[in-house]
């Protein structure tokens, strides 16, 4: 089973984050990002949205609900980016923010000639889903799974890489866990240290696991 790994990204969720704090300048002057890393184009700093995006993959958006430091493409060992980091890193200099929420988010492309075929017959009696003349072609699925202390929100769909010409089934996992409120900063830094558990927890159970595992016909 050919993989390819797409991205890694950690977003916080909060009731209130200010857009127009995200700027190369503050990312260097606060610690947060090394100085000296190249921008990839010119940031966007506004009321509603700012980004800033480096060369190196690297990503910083921020949007009233919600903020977000993602990287694409990830390191070959999912467990080595640097998003986690410096997600706790932005976070801890705005610590009086009313942070609601985590998620941990990964997503691979499994190589797959006909990954419309492929998860119909995976997941579905195709024969259950035809209605008179429609003959069912393509199906996405999303699935929640409760796990410790959160949630694993799953979405499998037909996809591919134009670039490389390759097809497949495009999977994105978001391990989601909310902040009950008494000491949010605290919450989240325990929780970004489980981030090598669920690259492990994404790759030997959802990706070889879910996937890697013989059909079985209904």
């Amino acid at each position: 089973m050919e993989i390819r790994k797409l991205n890694v990204s950690v977003v916080v969720l909060a009731m209130e984050h200010n857009p127009t704090i995200l700027h190369p300048s503050f990312l260097e002057s606060e610690g947060i990002v090394p100085k000296g890393w190249q921008l990839a184009e010119p940031p966007i700093c506004t009321p509603p949205l700012s980004v800033v995006k480096y060369k190196n993959g690297i990503n910083f958006s921020v949007e009233s609900r919600k903020f977000q430091v993602a990287q694409s493409p990830p390191p070959d060992k999912l467990e080595d980016s640097q998003a986690p980091e410096l997600a706790i890193k932005y976070v801890e200099k705005l610590p009086y923010v009313r942070y609601t929420a985590i998620g941990i988010n990964m997503a691979a492309l499994i190589k797959d000639p006909e990954p419309e075929k492929t998860l119909i017959s995976k997941f579905l009696v195709a024969e259950n889903c035809s209605v008179s003349s429609l003959n069912l072609e393509s199906a996405s699925f999303r699935f929640v799974y409760r796990m410790e202390k959160g949630r694993l929100n799953l979405t499998c769909e037909p996809g591919s890489i134009e670039s490389d010409q390759l097809n497949g089934i495009v999977v994105n996992a978001n391990y989601h866990t909310d902040c009950s409120g008494t000491n949010p900063v605290q919450e989240l830094r325990e929780i970004v240290l489980k981030f090598p558990d669920r690259c492990n927890h994404f790759e030997e159970t959802v990706l070889k696991e879910l996937f890697g595992k013989e059909k079985r016909h209904v």
